[in-house]
This record gives structure tokens, C-alpha cells and sequence, in this order.
């Protein structure tokens, strides 16, 4: 303990004297690959399957992002100072601390889970030097954190003090060297298995191995103090900390996580963030030198004068010399001297990587990682527990022109306080060449070597990256942006987000659910199929349209913002049968799809396979296995987004789209669906989702149900079902007219196709082999008497579209025709009884009378029917009006009243009967 104590002290009093280096204005980037959280113009663009996303330069959170982002990685940083006081080396051994090397390089995939906060490399650095005497005191009134620690635990030895923040845990390599039973135990797990009681053939078969390999044992890992920060102007992203990585909040990622960066050292010329172990290392030559103190303006100045030997002198070299045995013996002398000099605050980074390495790095990655540890001690060191962390954190996303580098044998001269140069071996001084950097270059501000600044500077960032000229897409789509409130209410965010500032409807009252169809097996192998794509790129477009004067003036009282989100609910199911049983069977025969699928054609089976077998899976016994994923992946959502949004539950409407064999799904759920939500199930916040008796309902009440290329009509005829509203429906059109609830007219819960809703609207696009009509399942008579209802078209007039007229607005009005008086036959033939009870639950159905509405799509005079077809059914995402319709069904006033003439029931001329 002696030599620790020895190696704390010399710490202390070399940096003792000196007042903290001044904090960092520090800027967190994320890696664009194509998300641009904060643009609601720009959806995630699916990337080429198989490929690398484009490579694209960091981009900056916004200003109010990044000072929530830094505040609470502060906090977070405190508590995880307190956490390891507390827990000590215990918690670190048992998993805390993750590969150093995995966590720089960031070498994760999506659905691995990121590293620790606390890196070699420096990316998720802590300190694990214990903080010296007479430094600022932590923030919140915090005690300040006391002790010895060592800079230089000795592997084995156990601390003999309490209270070290900061002590360094032994790797897990010296982990698995020091423990004994860890070694027996791994040459008990390396040992050859002993062979089975009876014979076997079968070489995969692993059960000898549970029974003769020991029983591995179970540690409790104690997690750490995690923390989430919403990003983004839509709050759909967030930021984990201390793993620093970005992800979507509401879906599981799909090529959308991204690394996160906290920058501190930027590039003059496009103030990007330096590379993460270049920027600490710079910072570390900062402390060394003390460069914001009057000492070294006092060393330039004399450096000039001196020439090029006294620039010799005030050159800092990036990296330290390679350590080697030699090196580590003068280091400890260093150490142990009774009065460190000034002399040693010049080689003070040398001597703790020195210290710091238990043997001599093998390979020149394993030096620089000691060496960006070691800076990253210094670091903290210098600024104490309590000051601001200096350090720059994450994985390297970007270099200076795209090119990650660690500038090797490279030079820096810090020419005041903010600004430094990096500088290659030819450019140094040099007193046979008669070089002289700082005096002919640096103080005259002529070009040479790279010059970095310290602390970014948001007006310089304007200059160097100006804002392009809005177009009017991107105006109506800001005015349309709507965001979760993820723990800062929209209203006192709004004042103080410029980002937010110009969305009208910040506030989101009206949620959508968007559940797909056939196909998603295929995203696995094909990601641009994915289906958070398209709702992304969907979500954007009702953006525009919400923003947009045409949809305004039809918006309701109080309306405020919509949301659309994905409902992934196949990516959990694997419909592979078979499995061990207790008893075998050799009569039983067990094989699945794999075993069936001939070997000619595999691209094309596979494609066949993974889109269309959903829907026979579905006519199977597998189909309450479909539904309870359908229902169990959007209460997820729901309540998910209930947290994020207090109030939503009793405000807010919920609405469902659903596409294709997602239809069909939904039909099914909301005939079982209760009619209104039980009051014990009120609050979504407050239900375990994760009980072994999961809901077989969905937790909220569904406004509108859109279908989209649906098969729901096809299965609606299987059953010999019909579409009935409920008999205690509470919809506006129930209110209106309380007469027509009767058993006569509507159904009740559990009846297939008796759903509870208060609209349905059947999207179809006439070249969809998918989509098929359902007013003939209200109403086969009476549907047959409607005309062909279209969507409004999206590209007229705002006046025509909500007048239902294709002619210009500054034609004459015209009075409206007269109704068609009955014959005397049709009087006589006619069953108005049945009319009657059709038109009510029409009504009772949708507001517009009639549930089925044809999108206009392809057409022209070269066009190709059957090509048509092959991207008709996934093309209602890109229709602009279906975007329109969707925005004002969503928004509208209640009831008939509140709906568009153009898409109200109007009788055909041909004859009734």
C-alpha cells in the first residue's frame, strides 16, 4: 500500500496547486446513417439490404437536446461516482465492466446491448483516480468524496480503506488469472465431456453435456444507474446512458440505432467533433500544460523569443512514448520522489501511463488505449467529482474528411486557450531545419498543420453549416409537427424549443396504430421491406398535411396534433412445430416447412414462404397465437406511450389502421373487444402487461378503423358473418338517433364482425387482388343501390375537395337535383323495411353512411394493368390522398354533421329493388 498511497500523493501535489481548467461548452453528435431525428420532413430512408449505411458526417442534437443531454449526463455521473463508492470493486467484478475495445470501436449490433460508461479507451470514461484535495465541491450540496485511493491498485490486493469512488476494478482478464476456482473452473468447462451411458450416431445431440458439464453459476449483476433521454423534435428517439447510443422508443430498432458522441475538441475548419481518444488525449496535454493559465502565455512568448529551440520546448506530443521496461522503472522513481518538480508536470501523462501498465503492451492499440485511459484519469483528476466532466465520450463516428485517424507521432501546439494546432513530424520545429511553427504560421494565423478549437461554438457552426431555404412542404410539415411530451410538458417545452416553435399543433390528441399484413417475415432477410419504413415516410406526409390550410379549416374544437406508429407484432412469432417430448414416439413423425420446401427455385420459395404463407398460418390453429401478438405489441405501445404522456388515456382518441391480413386481425379482436374499456383498466400506466394471464382485449377504446388492401370482406364470407355496430354503442350517431339500438339493427360483444368502433372505412385500391368491398357484408341490397364512393382528390382545389366536385370553385353553384320520386312498381316491390334498418346501421357504422372508398391510382395511356398490380397493395403509404382522407377523418367534428359532402352515401340511378 505503501507505493499506491506513494503513486495518489504524487498526483495530488503535482496538480494541487493549480485551479481547475475551465469547463467545456461540450456538443453531443449522433451518427446520421440516414436518421434525421430532428427534420420531421425526413423519414428514416430504408437502406439497401445487406449494405452499410451511407457514410454520412455526425450531426449535432439540437441546442435544447444537447443542454438536457449534458445535464442529465452530469447527474448520471454522479450517481454512478456514488453507485461505485458504495458497491466498490464487488459491482465492477461482477459485470459492470464491459471490453474496453468493444465499447471505443463500438463494434455492437442492433440487437446487442451496448458497453459500460466507463471505457479504456476513454469513449464511456469515468474517473478511477480518487479526486485530490481542494477541488470544487459536487454539485446539489453533495459531500465531497474523500479517501486514498490508489492510481496503481497492484492486481490482488484488496483496498484497505473505504470510501474510493474512483478505485480501478481489476480487468476481467486479471480476473480469471488471480481467482482459482475461476481457472479450475475454466479447465473443468475446456475439459473433454465424458461419453454417454449409450451408444449414439446423432452428433448434435447435446444432453451428454448437461449431464456430466458442471452447473454454471448464477451471479446476481447489480445494475448501475441507467438513464433515458428523449430526443428529437417529435420525442421518438431516445439517448441511453451511459451506453450513449440512440434508439427508437416505440419499435424495436431497424438499422436505426446510432452511436452517440459527446464532443469537447472540435475541427476549426467544420467545428465536427475530433475523434474520441484524439480529443482526450488533447484535453490531457491541456491539463499537463495548464494552457489556460498566464504561466504559459509567458512560456509562447518566451519560445518565440528563444527560436526554434524554445518552440522545441512548448511542443506536446500527442501520444507517449511506448512503455518498456526501462521506461517503467524511471516512472516509479518519477513517483517516488520526495518533491515532484515542476519539470514533472511536463512528463506527468508518461508517468501514469507507466504506472498504470501491468506489463508492456503487446501491440500498438493496446498502448493507445492505455494511454487515452490514462488521459481520462488526468482528466477527471483535474476537474474533481463534483466540476464539469471534460471528457470526450462514445465511439469515434467520424474523422476529418470522413477518415477516422489517431494521429500517431504527431505533435500539438496549444496556442491559447480555445485553439491548438496538430501538427505531422515534418512540420514540427526543429532547430537543424530552422522550423518555426508558432512564431512564422500559428501567432500570424496562416494555415498549417490541422487546427482544432476547444468547446464548440453554435454561431460558427450557423456559418460553416447554413440552413437551406424551406420549401412549402417543409413549412406546412413544421406547422404540422406534433411531439410526446417524454417528461417536459409540450406547452413549456414549446417556449423554449426552437425547433418546436413553429408547430401549431404541438400536443398530440389523436394516436394511430398501424398494423400490417402479410409479408414482415420477409424484412428479416430484406430490410427495405420493413414496415417501420413506410410509416416513418407515412408519418412524415400527415405532417404536411396537418400543417396545410386544405385540412385546417375541417379540424375540430381542441384538435390538436396526430401521431402514427407501428405495431410490429410478427417479427415474435416463429411458427416452427416440434421440440423434445418426454416420451419419443417412433411412430411420430415430426417435420416442419423446411423438411417440405423442394431445393430448385430457393429465392423465389423463400419469397413465397415469407409473404404469402401468413394467411394460411392464419386459417390455422396458429391464429390465437397472431391475435394475442397483435394485441399484446399495441397495448405495448399504448401504455408506453401513456407513460410518456400523462393524460393521454382520458383526453386522447386512439384510431387503428390496418393493412392486408392486419384487417382481418382487427376484425377478430374488436368483435371480442369490450365495448368500453373496464375502469380498473382505465389507466394503461398502472396494468402488468408481463402477468401470465395476458389481456385478450386491446387497453384502449378505437375511435376509427381504417382498412387498407383488406381481405376482411373474403373472411367475413367464410363465416357467413355480417358487419353489425354494437347495440350499447355510445358513437355519436347512437347518441343522435338512441331508436335505432336494437338487437333488430346491432349486434353485441363476441358476435364475429359486431366490432366495437365508432367509424370503419375500407380503403381500396382497384388494382389490389388483395382488397375486396365490405358494404355488401352490412347490406348486400343496399350496398348494391350506392354509387362507386371515391376518395377526394388530394390535388384539386380545397374547395372542390371538400365539395366532392372535380370542377373549378369559381364555377356558378347549382341547385341540387331533386330526389327521384319511386314507381309505382318499385312502391309495390320495394322492401323499405330492409332499407331502412341498412341505412342505421350504416350509419351506426360510419358517419358517411357507406364504409368502402376507392383510391384513384396508375392509369394513362401506356399503362399495364397487371405491372400496376404487382405495387398496388403496398402502395396506400404513398397515396397523397389517402394521406388527406386519413388527416380529415381523423380530425373532424363528430357525426354526420362534422363529415365531407364528397364522401356522404349518394344513391346510383338505377332502380332500386
Amino acid at each position: 500500500m505503501a507505493t499506491q498511497d506513494a503513486a495518489s500523493e504524487y498526483i495530488r501535489q503535482v496538480l494541487h496547486h493549480t485551479e481547475p481548467p475551465p469547463p467545456i461548452q461540450a456538443r453531443f453528435f449522433y451518427a446520421a446513417g440516414g436518421i434525421f431525428i430532428d427534420d420531421p420532413l425526413s423519414p428514416l430512408p430504408p437502406p439497401a439490404s445487406g449494405s452499410a449505411p451511407s457514410k454520412q458526417p455526425p450531426k449535432p442534437f439540437s441546442v435544447y437536446d444537447n443542454t438536457a443531454l449534458d445535464k442529465a449526463w452530469h447527474e448520471l455521473r454522479r450517481k454512478l461516482l456514488e453507485y461505485r463508492e458504495e458497491h466498490g470493486e464487488k459491482g465492477e467484478a461482477h459485470g459492470q465492466r464491459r471490453d474496453s475495445r468493444e465499447a471505443r470501436d463500438g463494434k455492437r449490433n442492433s440487437g446487442s446491448r451496448p458497453s459500460t460508461p466507463r471505457a479504456k479507451a476513454g469513449t464511456l470514461a469515468m474517473s478511477s483516480l480518487s479526486q485530490y484535495d481542494g477541488h470544487s465541491e459536487p454539485e446539489n450540496g453533495s459531500e465531497q468524496l474523500d479517501g486514498p485511493s490508489s492510481l496503481v491498485l497492484e492486481v490482488g490486493q484488496e483496498p484497505t480503506t473505504t470510501g474510493t469512488p474512483f478505485i480501478r476494478a481489476p480487468s476481467r482478464k486479471k480476473l480469471r488469472t488471480l481467482d482459482p476456482e475461476s481457472r479450475q473452473g475454466s479447465k473443468s468447462r475446456a475439459s473433454r465431456p465424458k461419453p454417454h451411458t449409450h451408444d449414439t450416431y446423432q452428433w448434435d445431440d447435446t444432453s451428454h453435456l448437461a449431464e456430466h458439464s458442471p452447473v454454471p453459476q448464477e451471479h446476481t449483476q447489480e445494475k448501475g444507474p441507467t438513464d433515458q433521454i428523449a430526443v428529437g423534435i417529435s420525442r421518438l428517439h431516445q439517448v441511453e446512458m451511459p451506453e450513449l447510443q440512440m434508439c427508437p422508443i416505440y419499435w424495436q430498432p431497424v438499422n436505426d440505432i446510432a452511436k452517440v458522441m459527446r464532443g469537447t475538441w472540435f475541427y476549426q475548419d467544420t467545428m465536427l467533433p475530433v475523434e474520441t481518444p484524439v480529443a482526450n488525449m488533447l484535453e490531457a496535454g491541456y491539463v499537463e500544460l495548464q494552457v489556460w493559465t498566464q504561466t504559459w502565455k509567458d512560456e509562447l512568448s518566451s519560445a518565440v523569443e528563444v527560436g526554434a529551440l524554445g518552440e522545441m520546448k512548448v511542443v506536446h506530443m500527442l501520444w507517449p512514448d511506448k512503455v518498456t521496461a526501462k521506461s517503467k522503472a524511471a516512472a516509479r522513481a518519477i513517483r517516488d520522489s520526495s518533491r515532484p518538480s515542476t519539470a514533472n508536470r511536463e512528463n506527468l501523462l508518461r508517468t501514469v501511463v507507466t504506472n498504470l501498465a501491468e506489463a508492456v503492451p503487446e501491440t500498438e492499440e493496446d498502448q493507445r488505449e492505455l494511454a487515452v485511459e490514462a488521459a481520462c484519469d488526468l482528466i477527471d483528476i483535474s476537474s474533481g467529482a463534483g466540476g464539469s466532466d471534460n471528457k470526450a465520450l462514445g465511439g469515434s463516428i467520424w474523422g476529418r474528411q470522413g477518415t477516422i485517424r489517431n494521429y500517431d507521432d504527431h505533435g500539438v501546439i496549444y496556442a491559447n486557450a480555445k485553439e491548438a494546432r496538430i501538427l505531422k513530424p515534418t512540420l514540427l520545429p526543429s532547430a537543424y531545419y530552422g522550423r518555426r511553427p508558432l512564431a512564422n504560421y500559428i501567432r500570424k494565423g496562416h494555415k498549417l498543420g490541422i487546427p482544432v478549437v476547444r468547446g464548440f461554438d453554435q454561431t460558427v457552426w450557423n456559418k460553416l453549416h447554413p440552413s437551406p431555404e424551406k420549401t412549402p412542404a417543409q413549412k406546412q410539415a413544421e406547422a404540422g409537427t406534433s411531439t410526446s411530451a417524454s417528461g417536459a410538458p409540450t406547452p413549456t417545452r414549446r417556449k423554449t424549443d426552437p425547433d418546436l416553435a413553429s408547430s401549431e399543433r404541438p400536443q398530440v390528441t389523436d394516436l394511430i396504430l398501424v398494423i400490417h399484413g402479410i409479408g414482415q417475415k420477409l424484412s428479416e432477410r430484406m430490410e427495405s421491406y420493413h414496415f417501420t419504413h413506410a410509416i416513418n415516410a407515412f408519418r412524415r406526409e400527415l405532417n404536411v398535411e396537418v400543417g396545410g390550410k386544405e385540412c385546417k379549416s375541417r379540424f375540430r374544437k381542441g384538435m390538436g396534433g396526430i401521431m402514427c406508429l407501428p405495431v410490429n407484432w410478427r417479427g415474435s412469432l416463429s411458427f416452427e412445430e416440434g421440440g423434445y417430448r418426454e416420451e419419443h414416439d417412433p411412430a411420430y413423425n415430426d417435420f416442419n416447412l423446411n423438411d417440405i420446401t423442394p431445393d430448385t427455385l430457393p429465392s423465389v420459395r423463400g419469397i413465397v414462404s415469407d409473404v404469402m404463407l401468413d394467411i394460411p398460418y392464419y386459417m390455422s390453429h396458429h391464429q390465437p397465437k397472431m391475435i394475442a401478438a397483435v394485441i399484446r405489441e399495441a397495448n405495448r405501445v399504448y401504455k408506453l406511450w401513456c407513460l410518456n404522456n400523462p393524460g393521454f388515456s382520458q383526453t386522447g382518441r386512439v384510431h387503428l389502421i390496418a393493412h392486408s391480413l392486419g384487417s382481418v386481425i382487427a376484425i377478430d379482436i374488436l368483435s371480442k373487444q369490450p365495448t368500453h374499456i373496464p375502469p380498473h383498466l382505465a389507466d394503461p400506466t398502472q396494468v402488468d402487461l408481463a402477468t401470465n394471464s395476458p389481456l385478450d382485449h386491446l387497453l384502449f377504446n378505437t375511435h376509427n378503423l381504417i382498412t387498407a388492401g383488406s381481405p376482411a370482406g373474403f373472411f367475413l364470407l367464410l363465416r357467413k358473418a355480417q358487419l353489425l355496430p354494437r347495440v350499447d354503442s355510445t358513437s355519436s350517431a347512437a347518441l343522435h338517433d338512441p331508436t335505432s339500438l336494437t338487437d333488430a339493427i346491432c349486434g353485441r360483444q363476441g358476435q364475429y364482425g359486431c366490432i366495437a368502433v365508432e367509424n370503419i372505412y375500407n380503403i381500396i385500391n382497384g388494382y389490389d387482388p388483395v382488397a375486396y368491398r365490405i358494404n355488401a357484408a352490412v347490406d348486400a341490397s343496399y350496398s348494391a343501390s350506392l354509387r362507386k364512393a371515391f376518395v377526394p382528390n388530394a390535388s384539386s382545389s380545397w374547395l372542390s375537395y371538400f365539395s366532392g366536385s372535380s370542377k373549378s370553385s369559381s364555377a356558378q353553384p347549382t341547385a341540387p337535383p331533386l330526389p327521384r320520386l319511386p314507381s309505382q312498381v318499385e312502391l309495390e316491390t320495394h322492401d323499405f323495411t330492409r332499407e331502412e334498418i341498412a341505412e342505421k346501421r350504416m350509419l351506426l357504422l360510419n358517419d358517411n353512411g357507406q364504409i368502402d372508398f376507392f383510391v384513384r391510382y396508375g392509369g394513362g395511356p401506356l399503362e399495364i394493368q397487371y405491372l400496376t398490380m404487382l405495387g398496388a397493395h403496398s402502395s396506400y403509404w404513398y397515396i397523397k390522398d389517402f394521406v388527406r382522407f386519413l388527416v380529415v377523418e381523423t380530425g373532424r367534428e363528430a357525426g354526420r354533421a362534422g363529415t365531407v359532402e364528397g364522401m356522404r352515401a349518394v344513391k346510383s340511378k338505377a332502380a332500386l329493388g
